[in-house]
């Protein structure tokens, strides 16, 4: 009798192991898919747009994680680095990707597209004369003003910096969107500061702005705009509100660099 309740609390014992361990596995597993989606410095992939991105260090961790990144095109690198957060650059990564797999595996021109429930959408996508027809908080005209490096700090100079930010992606190649349209809901210019450096004891010396020269003046933007992607499937409109620094970089060139992680509500 007494080997018999020895024999059923073993069993008890290896179930219960058993279990544990299939659960941990689990774990693990669930837990190193996170982490395949995490970006290193060093990477360096397309993004759409006959546009590559390079990463340079990343920082935070799950949802606030984001990463300084360098945009490159054939000629050489593209504008100045500049932080973003991770997750929309992961999904230009997934985008392409899946790009190209629709590509290689249908040769024939996307315009016969195979979603009978936007039939509508897909058609005014199609005729060129149908582009202007979009909702009017999505118009894709350039925002005024001279953008050269002769031309002065100003709020229309810092939009059109950044509206070239998304309208630079726009060329209908791979996953990029056909046109995109930027509209500004509010737009704030703070009071510039100077590119000092700071000596720290222990980390040593570091300037206010890396990505910005020495000594450069750096004009601090708060932006909230709508994004307006119109795509061969239809359009995407999302509202972006993010922090910017504004300047001008070692080539003397105006650019604008995201500050901190954007707050992103996707309107469709």
């Amino acid at each position: 009798m007494q080997i018999q309740i020895n024999r059923r609390n073993l069993v008890l014992c290896l179930v219960t192991a058993l279990t544990l361990v299939g659960f941990l596995v689990l774990q693990q597993n669930s837990l190193a898919q996170d982490q395949e989606r995490t970006l290193r410095a060093g990477e360096k992939f397309e993004v759409g747009g006959g546009q590559s991105v390079e990463i340079l260090r990343c920082r935070g961790e799950g949802r606030d994680r984001e990463c300084e990144v360098q945009y490159y095109r054939a000629n050489g690198p593209e504008g100045g680095p500049m932080w973003q957060a991770e997750g929309p650059l992961l999904a230009a990564q997934a985008r392409v990707a899946a790009a190209r797999q629709a590509e290689a595996g249908t040769p024939a021109p996307p315009a016969g597209d195979n979603t009978p429930t936007k039939t509508d959408d897909d058609d005014a996508a199609n005729r060129p004369d149908d582009k202007p027809a979009v909702p009017g908080d999505c118009a894709s005209n350039v925002p005024a003003g001279d953008s050269s490096k002769t031309a002065k700090a100003s709020a229309d100079l810092f939009k059109r910096k950044i509206y070239y930010i998304y309208n630079v992606l726009a060329n209908g190649t791979g996953s990029a969107p056909l046109s995109v349209g930027v509209t500004f809901l509010n737009f704030d210019v703070g009071q510039p500061f100077t590119n000092i450096v700071r000596v720290d004891p222990v980390t040593g010396a570091h300037r206010l702005n890396d990505a910005a020269p020495v000594n450069a003046i750096i004009y601090p933007v708060r932006s909230k705009h709508i994004i307006c992607e119109q795509y061969r499937d239809g359009l995407q409109r999302r509202q972006v509100e993010n922090k910017y620094n504004c300047f001008k970089n070692r080539d003397g060139e105006w650019v604008c660099g995201a500050d901190g992680i954007p707050k992103v509500i996707q309107l469709n």
